[in-house]
């Protein structure tokens, strides 16, 4: 058999240019310059691979932790607003002389109001400096 018959798979190998790493190395300024070099690659692009993985994990997180305090606001605005008024304060009932109820009206003004007051209270609290930040612990 021919050694051209042999091979059943050839590809193209890249090869690099050989560096002289004994003259390199003899003279000490370029060596230290190219470990200093080479660590500070190495380190960046460990640094931009490690933001990269960690990356989406962190704004999974944020928008989570976000939504729970927006959640936790409005829920605590609304009841705080809604503590204010009575049943009788959004509708208004009215009966005959009998006792039985003729016709039940919504108080429209004390809807609106209510219904104004509430974003406005939560957009003033989610302004507030302290519902700003949260940690997220990197374990």
């Amino acid at each position: 058999m021919d050694k051209k018959e042999e091979k059943i798979f050839t590809r193209y190998r890249i090869t690099f240019p050989r560096i002289p790493w004994n003259k390199i190395r003899g003279n000490k300024k370029w060596g230290k310059l190219i470990t200093i070099i080479a660590i500070l690659a190495i380190a960046i692009i460990v640094l931009h691979l490690t933001l990269q993985a960690v990356s989406p994990i962190v704004e999974e997180q944020c928008k989570t932790m976000a939504k729970s305090i927006a959640t936790k606001i409005s829920n605590a605005e609304a009841t705080a607003v809604m503590a204010n008024y009575d049943y009788e304060d959004f509708c208004r009932v009215e009966k005959d002389e009998e006792g039985n109820i003729t016709m039940i009206s919504a108080n429209m003004i004390t809807i609106n109001e209510v219904i104004s007051d509430i974003p406005i209270r939560i957009q003033e609290e989610l302004e507030k400096e302290e519902n700003n930040t949260f940690d997220i612990k990197l374990r």
